[in-house]
């Protein structure tokens, strides 16, 4: 029998960024979608939007100036010291955030305690939650958030700003980068008892992808082929969107200015994809799936 799950979801993926203002202005462009929430968080020192879409939301989120030294936002300022924006944290979702932390505790998995979150929205509406993070050094590199919401309907859908099938309905995959497969699979896979899903070898590209799926989002991890195992872990990479018309996708984004690939097909059966040409943001996939690949994923 496998494992119970610990986490119930891929909550939603944290992006850290130095302009709020303008990467919202950009992701707007490029989802397609206006933001389901604007907001601060005064107890961390950070302002965020989020974008609610099927699979797990985006978030992005910046340091608020003039606001207390949190130790968060103290980690959110020294990731953007040497870059403009980033995959900085992947948040699991779990109904019930004690019986996730116990399930770590008796894995031996050492996590930070239990706190109660806020952030309030300039209209004063406020969102709640619990949560734990598992440091960087004990998740391999990569900060994992667990949450558990407490304000029921917090992330609304975010609402289309184009015809339907060009703009992002989901989130298809988050890439996560390792140099130890093994031990990259201990921890999500038998630790965090996210299902393994498929797995295939690209000879060409060098490498050995593991797709491990839950509650419908894939974390597929990406290791060298035949390589010795190295040092550095995990690292969040990049993110695929799913969208209904790859090709028309693509032509409301070089229409909003945004650098994008013709439409190919993809590396998974039954897909085509496109690539976001853009180098200082978060290496970005578009991804349509076709009817026989809609049917091998449900």
């Amino acid at each position: 029998m496998p494992p119970a799950p610990t986490f119930a979801r891929v909550d939603h993926l944290v992006i850290a960024v130095h302009d709020l203002t303008a990467t919202e202005e950009v992701y707007t462009a490029l989802l397609g979608l206006e933001p389901s929430w604007r907001g601060t968080h005064p107890a961390l020192g950070t302002r965020n939007v989020i974008f609610g879409v099927t699979g797990c939301s985006i978030e992005l989120l910046a340091p608020e100036p003039g606001t207390p030294h949190h130790p968060v936002a103290a980690a959110l300022q020294a990731y953007l010291a040497h870059k403009p924006e980033g995959l900085f944290a992947i948040a699991l979702g779990t109904d019930d955030v004690h019986r996730s932390a116990d399930a770590l505790h008796a894995a031996g998995l050492p996590r930070s305690p239990i706190s109660d979150g806020e952030a309030i929205a300039a209209a004063g509406a406020v969102r709640r939650w619990r949560s734990f993070t598992i440091a960087r050094q004990q998740a391999r590199g990569v900060n994992v958030v667990a949450i558990e919401h407490k304000t029921a309907g917090a992330v609304p859908r975010a609402a289309p700003t184009a015809t339907a099938s060009t703009v992002v309905s989901g989130v298809d995959h988050v890439v996560v980068f390792s140099d130890d497969l093994e031990g990259a699979l201990r921890l999500w896979r038998d630790t965090f008892a996210i299902p393994e899903r498929w797995r295939r070898e690209f000879p060409e590209r060098g490498t050995i992808n593991v797709g491990l799926r839950l509650a419908g989002v894939t974390l597929e991890l990406v290791a060298p082929r035949g390589a010795a195992a190295g040092e550095r872990g995990e690292r969040l990479w990049g993110v695929a969107y799913v969208v209904r018309d790859c090709d028309g996708t693509v032509a409301r984004l070089r229409a909003a200015g945004i650098p994008v690939s013709d439409a190919r097909a993809g590396l998974a059966p039954a897909t085509r994809v496109a690539t976001v040409k853009w180098t200082d943001h978060v290496p970005t996939l578009l991804l349509e799936h076709t009817e026989r690949g809609t049917a091998l994923r449900s």
